[in-house]
């Protein structure tokens, strides 16, 4: 079977894709614990999935709230964080590998060593629901046995402020997790990819395309 993930018309995002899982088969009430759980090691947090209409198409959206602000998390401790939670092996590394795209990616732009990288956005605790939530979801799938093929991204454009002020999109890192991957711009004056959910993309995805393959629609997720 082939997966294919088709982030060309709205972007991509970590909530984007648990959404998109949830409506492939994910069971949302589990992922609502593991997201609460995983979160849990920065913030609580409430999870909220809701059935709506984007475009005149039915969607299911996560919507994380964090309940504890925090203003940023250290690489190192954030990497003991995710191994000490009871969850498979499998989805602890692979969660700890998209937080490594984040961080190499930060470590370029910044000019640090990994030890010396903190996270604002990205290491807060609705960002590791999203990353650990879409990893869990997809290894419920037994997604890690399929071919994944991503589609170009589309970033968008404009400005975004971020904790660093306000930045060109795509921001720097977004560039530096996408680095040698097809992505293009638009189509829309503002920020369509966010740094969690290129990283997810970039470590799930086998290979990139710039055109769905030839295949035969089974069921889609939005």
């Amino acid at each position: 079977m082939t997966i294919i993930i088709d982030p060309q018309g709205s972007g991509i995002s970590g909530n984007m894709i648990i959404g998109a899982l949830v409506d492939l088969g994910a069971d949302k009430n589990e992922l609502e614990e593991v997201m609460k759980k995983s979160a849990k090691i920065i913030g609580e947090i409430n999870v909220i999935f809701d059935k709506i209409n984007k475009k005149g198409i039915d969607a299911t959206y996560c919507h994380v709230e964090m309940l504890d602000k925090k203003s940023h998390v250290h690489y190192n401790e954030l990497v003991d964080k995710i191994n000490a939670l009871n969850l498979d092996e499998s989805i602890k590394k692979t969660s700890l590998n998209v937080f490594k795209r984040i961080a190499i990616a930060e470590s370029k732009v910044h000019g640090k060593n990994l030890d010396e990288i903190h996270f604002h956005e990205v290491g807060a605790s609705d960002a590791v629901a999203d990353v650990v939530g879409s990893v869990w979801a997809y290894y419920s799938l037994n997604l890690d046995k399929e071919k994944i093929i991503g589609l170009p991204i589309s970033v968008g454009g404009g400005q975004v402020k971020t904790a660093h002020g306000i930045l060109p999109v795509p921001a720097p890192a977004v560039l530096e997790i996408l680095n040698g991957l097809n992505f293009k711009g638009g189509p829309v004056s503002s920020e369509l990819a966010t740094p969690t959910g290129c990283a997810i993309y970039a470590e799930l995805c086998d290979e990139i395309n710039e055109f769905i393959p030839l295949v035969k629609a089974k069921k889609t997720g939005y």
